[in-house]
Parts: C-alpha cells; structure tokens; sequence
C-alpha cells in the first residue's frame, strides 16, 4: 500500500482503502473540534484565507505491518503572499527544554503555574 499524495489519490485508492483514508480524514477533523485548534470567524474585507489540504501516512508497527492509516490537515503555506510573512509567528519548544525547565524549578524549590 502506497501514501496517497493527495485527496483525490487517497479517494481513488481500492474501496477499503479509500474508507479507511475516509475515515482517518474524519478523525483528525473531530479531533481538531474537540481541540479547540481554530475558531470560525469572519473574515476582514479584502482577506483571503490560506487553503489547505490533507496530508496522509501510513503508521507502521515494529513488525512493518500496517498499524494505522493518519490524516493531517496542514495549511497550504506555499500560497502566502510576502507581505504576510512577518505576520505568521508560532512559537515552539523542544520537549528536553521544558523538562530541564522543570527540573531546575524542582531543584530549587520553585513552583510553575
């Protein structure tokens, strides 16, 4: 079984295939609901929001064998205009600098909120 590239791919995929790309497309959807991820407003005059577009993985088990089909809903950056650029800030951080954060706050007695 091949990762689809794109929606259409993943439709035209064998019957079951295509229900099972269905269904994890379902999946990450009710999972960005329950999430809160993004909320629906209207938009400014003049705005048009970025599209966006599925990605899909196939999530294999220590053995190779198909453990589950993933579906991801990523916005399409490639159609940013360049005055939008420096408007787009996410701030991330690793996952070992947040557990030495959190070592040095116990160490020293201190408490996080």
């Amino acid at each position: 079984m091949a990762e689809p590239k794109n929606e259409r791919q993943a439709r035209e995929s064998t019957s079951s295939q295509a229900k099972e790309w269905l269904i994890a497309e379902e999946i990450e959807l009710k999972t960005i609901y329950r999430m809160g991820t993004f909320e629906i407003v209207d938009l400014p005059p003049g705005v048009i929001p970025l599209p966006s577009r599925f990605t899909f993985k196939i999530k294999r088990d220590c053995n190779g064998a198909i453990a589950k089909l993933k579906a991801r809903l990523v916005a399409r950056w490639d159609m940013q205009t360049e005055d939008e650029y420096s408007t787009t800030f996410a701030p991330t951080s690793r996952f070992t600098a947040i557990r030495t954060l959190i070592s040095i706050a116990t160490q020293e007695r201190m408490t996080l909120t």
